[in-house]
């Protein structure tokens, strides 16, 4: 049976140093050559709105935790 996101994070212990799902996905994406060329390019100093296009557009978008 799949466990419910709340006994995931109960399994966790809800460690404030287990990664979440943007860090693992950050992480996995770090091995993609394309993902790294186009973050490569982008200006340390790009607008908040160039950082969010590209990271919507590699799926490094989530939800904040209530």
């Amino acid at each position: 049976m799949p466990m419910t996101p709340e006994g995931r994070a109960r399994r966790a212990g809800n460690a404030p140093d287990t990664p979440g799902r943007a860090e693992f996905a950050a992480a996995f994406l770090q091995r993609n050559r394309q993902y790294r060329a186009e973050r490569a390019r982008l200006n340390p100093n790009a607008p908040a709105s160039e950082r969010t296009t590209l990271a919507r557009r590699w799926g490094l978008s989530f939800r904040l935790s209530a």
